[in-house]
């Protein structure tokens, strides 16, 4: 079961600890998403867009926000998982290549977020995401 994100959290399976893109958020990449996010684009994210192969389609949630590129996730049955259960927006942050995830407080506010680091060049599946073990974030 997937823990809720937290600010340098991210999707990893049990036996990955590996912070190369597609992988674990470092703590430095954390720090900077937060400080020098860049553009910050909305996007459409379903546990539906992640392919067993990590590959994931990115969809802007608006029509100006221009084409966007398929990234890569080296535990795509978390991610799934990780989408599967939440209820705020997500944000494709270009610059960082990373997922941000916010989570509302229910009266509307924006609340916490997390974010997943994602490649724009694929890999290896990690062990545990490809023999279906069971994957948790960082």
């Amino acid at each position: 079961m997937l823990r809720h994100l937290t600010q340098n959290d991210s999707v990893r399976s049990d036996d990955c600890s590996r912070y190369a893109a597609g992988h674990r958020v470092h703590w430095i990449h954390a720090k900077k998403c937060r400080q020098e996010p860049g553009q910050a684009v909305e996007i459409l994210l379903t546990s539906g867009d992640v392919r067993d192969d990590g590959w994931v389609e990115l969809r802007p949630a608006f029509d100006y926000a221009g084409d966007l590129p398929e990234v890569w996730t080296h535990a795509p049955g978390a991610l799934r998982e990780t989408l599967a259960a939440h209820r705020g927006r997500v944000y494709w942050l270009a610059r960082w290549h990373a997922l941000k995830l916010e989570y509302g407080d229910g009266d509307g506010t924006r609340g916490t977020a997390g974010l997943v680091n994602v490649g724009l060049e694929g890999g290896g599946l990690c062990e545990g995401a490809r023999s279906g073990g069971r994957a948790t974030p960082a």
